[in-house]
């Protein structure tokens, strides 16, 4: 018996995708765009990226690409919600499929139903805009607003920026030195916050200055006190990165983050009013961790207390307010 008697019908039809990518008009790619995008079945899904490619080489129009970016974004963003429902459905207790107990979902299988092919940010990133710049025949200067228009569509479909279509963006910026665009595109935050972008900003320094301090900024929302200290102590701003944490913190046993790291710099800088607030800072860290002031061998810090015993101990005006603070009763506990 066939496999066509097993299914209880004589034949059935398949659609040639390839002939009818071929045979369609020129001028109509975005509508073979959406007619793709309902197709399941054979190489829809790369006949789709391939469209898209040539409409970028072609020059298509921002605004007929745009609507398409949308509806895939659009596409992605369904896809995200019905992930959503069915994870919160089995949390209420009822399964993905039936009703909860606090009732169906609305519009739960709305994905299934409108059947279209997801093309997701690695997709469009891997197989569309960089193999467009791979090809040579088009430069970064005219693929990077079909790629910031891409990006801006995310966004206003509450679709999170990944990390690859964040740094092609980036990539694609400072390879032709658009730096203030790339400094209004934080702003409208078009572009995502990372460290590692964060660490490229405070890089370019030199060639666009206030691109350390929006590497700074990036790095405090994000948390990455670490990463910010270092770069402060790297420019020998010594007070500004002990103000970052209390004086306790775990990140002074760090590699390049130790007491004598920022002693040394301060002794570099040179004024003697900044080593003695450094010093005086890592004195109440030990105060609070050890019960004790004084440096212990491993701290390597030897060095540091012969500066400050010679420069602060014997003036008269500090050493009356330093024997005033060690001979005050300990707090109470």
């Amino acid at each position: 018996m066939s496999r066509a008697e097993k299914k209880n019908y004589l034949w059935s039809m398949h659609l040639d995708l390839n002939a009818i990518l071929h045979s369609w008009p020129s001028g109509k790619q975005a509508l073979l765009v959406n007619f793709l995008l309902k197709r399941h079945e054979g190489p829809s899904h790369q006949l789709i990226l391939g469209v898209l490619r040539s409409m970028i080489r072609e020059s298509a129009g921002l605004q007929t690409m745009s609507r398409l970016f949308n509806l895939m974004h659009s596409i992605c963003y369904e896809v995200q919600l019905h992930k959503a429902n069915v994870a919160r459905r089995a949390l209420d207790g009822g399964d993905a499929e039936g009703k909860s107990p606090k009732g169906r979902a609305p519009d739960a299988k709305r994905i299934a139903s409108q059947g279209y092919l997801v093309v997701s940010q690695l997709d469009m990133c891997q197989e569309v805009f960089r193999k467009v710049l791979a090809d040579g025949k088009m430069g970064g200067r005219r693929v990077l607003p079909y790629v910031i228009e891409y990006a801006r569509g995310a966004s206003r479909h509450f679709l999170k920026v990944t990390a690859e279509l964040n740094q092609l963006m980036i990539d694609l910026l400072l390879e032709d030195n658009r730096y203030v665009e790339l400094h209004q595109y934080l702003q409208y935050h078009v572009l995502q916050d990372s460290k590692d972008f964060a660490l490229q900003l405070i890089s370019l320094q030199n060639q666009y200055e206030p691109a350390y301090q929006l590497g700074l900024d990036m790095l405090y929302r994000l948390s990455a006190f670490t990463e910010m200290m270092k770069v402060l102590l790297d420019h020998d701003q010594v007070l500004e990165a002990l103000q970052l944490v209390p004086h306790t913190s775990a990140v002074f046993q760090e590699k390049g983050l130790e007491p004598a790291d920022f002693l040394n710099v301060a002794v570099k800088i040179k004024r003697s009013s900044i080593f003695f607030t450094c010093y005086r800072f890592f004195q109440a860290r030990n105060q609070a961790l050890r019960s004790s002031p004084v440096f212990l061998p491993d701290d390597r810090c030897d060095r540091f207390v012969r500066i400050y015993e010679k420069n602060f101990r014997t003036r008269p005006e500090t050493k009356q307010i330093l024997d005033l603070e060690l001979e005050a009763p300990p707090a109470m506990a």
